[in-house]
């Protein structure tokens, strides 16, 4: 990934940038997998039209790489970890957990071309992340200020946007949308700013106007104003937070480019750790369960509401003027 000109975002230059210009894989943090999937050995799926396998190895570290053996193409997913490496259900030929290739059955050494792509991972809250890149340009993120061992999450719930990762992130700058779609009247201008160059930020205060159920819900049990700050690190990892007062929300949405013009979107909530563990046992899943119901819905009722939304570099207004800032920071992403 690279930011060649990150000035221009808050210049008078508002061309916005044409559909080619954007990665079709960004360079971010993904999530992978539950932690659960590597209980009784590998586990591989399908990402950015290519294969990727994780296991965890002698050190129960986790470890993310290529799932396509470069030997004669089986599937790593499906066979054997071994002390530190990963064994090839075909020939058995054992990749470390750096890539390369340990051991040829019958053979005194491996060939020079037997190395796997590894990808950097990390395991965090129940979850496997991985970035899609040699080394990471940016730690993987999380709430501002905010320790992540302080907060517990529960497995996402996903749904499939019918359009492009950067259209999906758009939303969060897309100031005419807020009250159409969410029932969300904005009481003060939204702010935008980039805290880092791999992060695009906006923050706004409005009143929760919508007749949908989880509306009525938000203003009946918790508060008819929200102050909402998104962050969007690496074009693709929203990090939310919803401050209603006395109550807080906080949650990724996670955009994975499907290859095909669409994205998967998963959704994962976090709340405070309880101190007391008795009650914290009981309290933290029925609380996680209520914000992913409230979340999820909120998500799911615009992305339904939609259609199909196609981006046009040719259609953007003056009113857009900050989604057409965000294009242009998120076509720089590489």
């Amino acid at each position: 990934m690279r930011i060649t000109n990150l000035e221009a975002y808050g210049s008078e230059n508002l061309r916005a940038p044409a559909a080619s210009d954007f990665a079709e894989f960004p360079a971010s943090w993904y999530r992978l997998c539950s932690s659960d999937k590597l209980r009784q050995g590998p586990f591989a799926r399908t990402v950015f039209n290519r294969r990727l396998v994780a296991y965890r190895d002698q050190r129960a570290e986790v470890v993310v790489m290529d799932a396509i053996c470069g030997h004669l193409g089986a599937d790593l997913g499906l066979g054997n970890v071994v002390g530190d490496c990963i064994e090839c259900p075909f020939h058995g030929w054992k990749y470390g957990s750096d890539g390369r290739c340990r051991e040829v059955p019958s053979a005194t050494s491996p060939p020079d071309f037997s190395v796997q792509q590894v990808f950097p991972c990390q395991e965090r809250h129940g979850s496997v992340y991985f970035f899609n890149g040699p080394e990471p340009t940016f730690p993987l993120p999380f709430f501002m200020d905010e320790v992540p061992q302080n907060y517990c999450s529960i497995d996402p719930h996903g749904f499939n946007a019918p359009c492009s990762w950067y259209m999906v992130n758009a939303h969060a700058f897309d100031v005419q949308h807020f009250l159409s779609v969410h029932g969300r009247r904005l009481l003060e201008p939204l702010q935008v700013d980039s805290p880092s160059p791999f992060a695009r930020r906006s923050s706004y205060l409005a009143e929760v106007i919508g007749e949908k159920y989880y509306d009525r819900f938000l203003r009946w049990a918790v508060n008819d104003r929200v102050r909402i700050t998104l962050t969007i690190w690496g074009g693709t990892f929203a990090v939310v937070t919803g401050d209603f007062g006395q109550r807080k929300s906080r949650f990724f949405v996670i955009s994975e480019p499907t290859g095909d013009g669409n994205t998967q979107c998963e959704v994962v909530v976090f709340t405070p750790r309880i101190s007391n563990r008795f009650i914290g046992a009981v309290a933290e899943p029925l609380m996680l369960r209520t914000r992913r119901w409230l979340t999820t819905a909120y998500l799911e009722g615009e992305n339904a509401g939609l259609g199909s939304p196609r981006y046009n570099p040719l259609s953007l207004t003056e009113i857009d003027r900050e989604m057409v800032r965000y294009f242009q920071w998120a076509a720089e992403l590489k």
